[in-house]
């Protein structure tokens, strides 16, 4: 099991020795100052590995996680400057707050075009109201960052897209539309796929449909809206319904209204593995096939197509 699935699994990045989190400190601090705030996690991979790390992944990913307020609880070093991680980089605390504004503004406007072009009702959800499509369209642009975040990683083909927004693309049946995408590279050309139902209510209906993307990727999310930032609230609310999707291996994100109309997206239980039909799979990824070759998952001549565990 690597970092990453322990992290999932657990809450927690595989353990790293205080020796391990100065070097990691030490060698992103030097990277930032030399980089003007920013270093990539690629070349922040290189840079602790030139410092004689076999593998420096597990201490990568271990700093994208680092929370410092419970730095003293988990008895880390504390580092002597602070910062921030988006998709693939790491900033400086100033780059980092400027990136995130850029990116809720860039957010914030691409929700507001998403809500004014959701088009009618289909007959498969004839129940939900335009209100409700709108606000479920502006959900899709902030899991979307939070997939970003979560998923990013060192190993993939560089620049490239890994989370995709095909929400209004009504690719499939209502059991097959999903609504986000995203694209986990994994160490020696492997990778998942990632599935996402975007849902204003938690509902056994959301759950079915998030349920039925096990057939054709590797794992499956719920995101839903949420009224606290208590992580036990979906599971106090809905005890029964809550149970059984954790029970069956589903994801849950929850979804806070933020002001200015955002909301703040955080993982309350991480997907386990499926392994789903090989056929429905490539249908799956036929179907997708557009951001799928943006992902590089399709094969060209340039790439082979990678493999998935």
């Amino acid at each position: 099991m690597d970092s990453v699935d322990n992290f999932e699994t657990t809450g927690e990045p595989s353990a790293l020795s205080t020796q391990d989190w100065e070097l990691a400190f030490r060698v992103l601090g030097e990277q930032l100052s030399l980089h003007a705030g920013c270093v990539s996690t690629k070349a922040l991979r290189r840079g602790l590995e030139a410092q004689g790390i076999e593998d420096a992944r597990p201490l990568v990913v271990a700093l994208r996680f680092f929370d410092p307020g419970s730095s003293s609880e988990r008895k880390i070093p504390a580092p002597s400057f602070r910062f921030g991680h988006l998709g693939r980089s790491f900033y400086s605390k100033e780059r980092y707050d400027q990136e995130l504004k850029n990116q809720e503004k860039v957010t914030a406007e691409e929700a507001e075009d998403a809500s004014r072009e959701v088009s009618t009702t289909s007959p498969e959800e004839i129940t939900i109201t335009r209100a409700n499509r709108q606000e479920e369209a502006r959900m899709v642009k902030y899991v979307k960052i939070a997939l970003e975040e979560l998923y990013a990683s060192d190993v993939g083909p560089e620049e490239t897209e890994f989370v995709f927004d095909v929400h209004s693309a009504r690719k499939g049946s209502s059991f097959e539309n999903v609504d986000l995408i995203a694209v986990h590279w994994r160490p020696r050309n492997f990778c998942d796929l990632i599935t996402v139902e975007v849902k204003l209510e938690f509902s056994a209906h959301a759950i079915q449909q998030a349920l039925n993307y096990t057939r054709f990727s590797h794992r499956a999310w719920v995101a839903v809206l949420v009224e606290t930032d208590l992580s036990a609230e979906l599971a106090q609310r809905h005890p029964a319904l809550f149970d059984y999707a954790i029970s069956r291996g589903l994801g849950v994100l929850a979804c806070r209204r933020q002001q200015g109309r955002s909301y703040k997206v955080s993982p309350v239980q991480w997907p386990l593995r499926s392994h789903p039909d090989p056929l429905q799979e490539e249908e799956f990824i036929e179907r997708y096939r557009e951001q799928f070759e943006e992902a590089g998952i399709v094969e060209s001549e340039k790439r082979p197509r990678p493999r998935f565990r």
